[in-house]
């Protein structure tokens, strides 16, 4: 028998009533036989739980009977169940167990269904107890136009780079292309051969530090399952994203030709000036390779993003991803910075002076900036600056 930490599925339950509200009314865990693991009601004192579980009770087994067959076919997500006093939904929750959201009759349960996917992701890695996992249930919210233009006009104005801010990124591509290994690399140090679908999406935390520049980014890494039957909560997910990884599988043709159809999801919905990365993955099955590495760059370059192939079993180039786009974001921000400055001293008429840290900060910047490059033109490029700052250090300009 598994054992299951109760207490962190109660914390975890208190999360999901606070960001869904009154309207939910108790969530449940059960087995595929409909015996109850753990509940939370919102209010007990009003609703009588020992009556309301026996309720239940009797009308899950009916229920679980069709959802025990459609988990036996693996084809079972979630599903819904309305009576005149209340809604369900039913959503899978690993292989074994099932996460019940009963609801008022009123509820919307399109409004519902991201936070449902999540915590019942959250519960299956409590259940799976290989990893930490966070009982917090960040908000997703579906912006209306006039929303998303304040978003973007929020973004505009916000401050510069800050090491206390955290970044919003977002992992997509198909549904096994290696997505969950990638983050759980990257964040873990662990690779797991044993594959297990996100349910909706998985949450992670990273800050990637660059001690040579005295800075740091922190990353909060959505990794976003790519299933079909989670299409409609893909653009609730992606929202506000600053920073993509489109991911596809080296020896998966289909996974390839999909690039596009996510490249164009994440940039209705995410921040402006987002920076993206197409990525290879599972480059050590190259035996099995059916999509090339110039087809990749050539992908990459219609789509104006940088690209990279790695491995999360063997951890090729799995931190140089994160590390390439903690600079650009670095890189961006020294640019928002720069042009204010320039502004300011162009209306002041104030000369533009540079000082040795300044300078040393640019050196090593652009020098780690040689490690990324792939063709001729970015190293002459990235050459080009190098010598301007030598120049600018000779002369003491």
């Amino acid at each position: 028998m598994t054992y299951i930490d109760k207490d962190k599925l109660r914390a975890l339950f208190k999360w999901y009533m606070q960001e869904v509200g009154d309207i939910l009314v108790s969530v449940l865990l059960v087995d595929r036989d409909g015996l109850i693991v753990n509940i939370l009601t919102r209010d007990s004192d009003k609703l009588d739980e020992k009556k309301f579980v026996g309720a239940f009770s009797s009308l899950v087994e009916l229920v679980l009977k069709k959802l025990t067959q459609d988990f036996d076919l693996g084809t079972f997500g979630a599903g819904t169940f309305d009576t005149n006093k209340y809604r369900f939904i039913f959503c899978e929750s690993g292989s074994e167990h099932v996460l019940v959201s009963i609801l008022n009759h009123t509820a919307l349960v399109d409004d519902i269904f991201p936070y449902t996917y999540l915590t019942a992701d959250k519960v299956a890695r409590i259940i799976d107890g290989e990893l930490p996992v966070s009982p917090v249930i960040p908000k997703v919210k579906r912006d209306t136009e006039l929303e998303k233009i304040k978003r973007k006009m929020e973004y505009y104005q916000s401050k510069p780079h800050s090491p206390e801010y955290v970044y919003k990124l977002s992992l997509i591509g198909d549904g096994g292309v290696g997505k969950t290994s990638m983050a759980q690399r990257y964040v873990h140090g662990i690779f797991n051969a044993d594959y297990k679908a996100t349910i909706g999406t998985y949450i992670s935390k990273k800050e990637c530090e660059f001690k040579e520049l005295g800075t740091s980014i922190r990353f909060m890494i959505w990794d976003l399952a790519g299933q079909s039957q989670f299409e409609r909560l893909w653009p609730d997910y992606l929202t506000d994203s600053r920073v993509g990884i489109i991911i596809f599988d080296i020896t998966n043709l289909e996974s390839f030709k999909h690039i596009k159809k996510w490249h164009d999801i994440i940039k209705r919905v995410a921040l402006p000036h987002i920076v993206l990365i197409l990525v290879g993955n599972k480059v050590d099955l190259k035996d099995s390779r059916v999509v090339s590495t110039e087809k990749g760059m050539n992908l990459a370059k219609e789509l104006g993003i940088y690209y990279m192939e790695t491995s999360a079993k063997t951890n090729q180039n799995i931190e140089e991803v994160f590390e390439w786009i903690a600079l650009q974001i670095i890189n961006q921000n020294i640019e928002d910075v720069k042009d204010n400055l320039f502004d300011k001293q162009i209306e002041e008429g104030i000369k533009y002076v540079i000082s040795s840290p300044q300078l040393k900060i640019l050196n090593q910047y652009f020098t780690k900036q040689l490690d990324y490059c792939i063709g001729k033109s970015g190293t002459t490029e990235i050459i080009k600056y190098l010598d301007i700052l030598k120049a600018i250090e000779k002369n003491k300009l």
